[in-house]
């Protein structure tokens, strides 16, 4: 299985007026191949790949190539599956969502990972170890300079309520490079709610903060505990299904992986925030991380927001609009404090696995700047794609 997928894009995603990166223009595709090889009802292999990189340009007909810059092969996921005395093992670098895809979440891509889960009458414990960053594999420090992420969660459901449970433990080693032998926890507990009509999901994630034996190399946000929650909510009405969102980041909160490295987690709040794809936008997301001189924070982290979208039938078409809101909590001085904005997706079925959209996102900053020419972004798209 797999896709193809062909993204036309006319953009300007960048915060500043007078930048000499306004404008994004092209045509940018992707071929994605999955292999899944059950092997018996216990074992599996999979193999993703994407065989033009994971978002390639297409070019004149002169190249004589369907390859650019991104041309090499990438491969996303590669993972085995077994079962070990009534246990089941996941071995490799695997797609993890965690409590709600808050905790963990990858982008289409993988986490190097062990995990084991075993059930116990309803109630399932899974135990994994992330690579969340691998050091030197050889030479003098090659046991002594990787980053660990280390896990316990407890999935199951109480009444009409289902719960995940998740305690995690950073352990960063002393040869790292950045803040070395130091680590962190978190605890996070997601709870789900089935009302008929309407679906609550909810999660909070408290942090401890980061502890080092020298902690005049952690930043205050770094060893100061942390909370983030989340709601989200959908539901189906007569002309369609609607969803909801809201969130809450504290200043010193920290993610597992992005409290340390330049990794990014997508929590999944709207295609406002994070699109993906061939070309794709990360537009409000780029607000929040301080792009073209906003200085907010580095990750999602002193920020509170809220969306709301819809999915509309009009005929052969789908409609879903979405609109979002994100705000600072705490102002430091920095050069836009809020944005809104929202997203636009019309697509159609053209035949069996295709379809095309046309899309249109847009995000309007605050300007707080007195030296600074704040502007909106957008982006405006037509896309097709064949899944096979």
């Amino acid at each position: 299985g797999g896709y193809y997928m062909m993204r036309a894009v006319n953009q300007d995603t960048t915060i500043l007026e007078d930048s000499t990166e306004d404008d994004t223009q092209g045509w940018f595709q992707r071929v994605q191949l999955n292999v899944d090889a059950k092997v018996s009802d216990k074992t599996s292999a999979h193999l993703h790949t994407r065989i033009l990189g994971s978002s390639d340009t297409i070019e004149g007909a002169t190249t004589g190539n369907a390859q650019d810059s991104d041309g090499a092969m990438d491969v996303k996921r590669a993972w085995m599956e077994t079962e070990v005395y009534g246990v089941t093992v996941k071995a490799g670098n695997m797609p993890l969502a965690i409590n709600d895809k808050l905790l963990f979440k990858d982008d289409g891509g993988s986490y190097g990972t062990i995990l084991l889960a075993k059930n116990f009458g309803g109630v399932t414990a899974v135990a994994l170890n992330v690579r969340a960053d691998e050091g030197l594999t050889t030479g003098t420090n090659a046991d002594t300079d990787d980053a660990n992420v280390y896990g316990l969660s407890l999935i199951g459901k109480a009444a009409n309520l289902s719960y995940q449970l998740t305690w995690a433990h950073l352990a960063i080693e002393e040869d790292y490079g950045t803040y070395n032998d130091s680590n962190n926890n978190w605890v996070a507990l997601t709870v789900g709610a089935d009302l008929g009509g309407m679906k609550l999901t909810g999660t909070g994630i408290y942090e401890v903060g980061h502890s080092q034996d020298d902690e005049t190399g952690l930043a205050e946000t770094l060893t100061d505990g942390g909370f983030m929650g989340a709601l989200r909510v959908k539901g189906k009405t007569g002309f369609g299904g609607w969803n909801a969102y809201g969130f809450y980041a504290a200043e010193s909160f920290n993610h597992p992986v992005e409290s340390y490295t330049s990794s990014r987690v997508n929590q999944g709040f709207s295609k406002t925030w994070f699109q993906g794809g061939p070309g794709g936008t990360v537009i409000m997301e780029s607000w929040a991380t301080g792009d073209g001189g906003t200085s907010n924070k580095n990750n999602l982290q002193n920020l509170m927001g809220a969306g709301v979208g819809a999915t509309l039938k009009a005929g052969s078409w789908s409609i879903k609009p979405a609109v979002d809101y994100v705000t600072v909590i705490e102002d430091a001085g920095v050069n836009s404090k809020s944005a809104w904005g929202g997203s636009l997706y019309l697509t159609t079925a053209l035949d069996k696995g295709a379809s095309f959209s046309l899309v249109g996102i847009y995000v309007k900053p605050s300007d707080d700047s007195s030296t600074l020419d704040i502007a909106a972004m957008q982006a405006l798209q037509a896309e097709f794609k064949v899944a096979f």
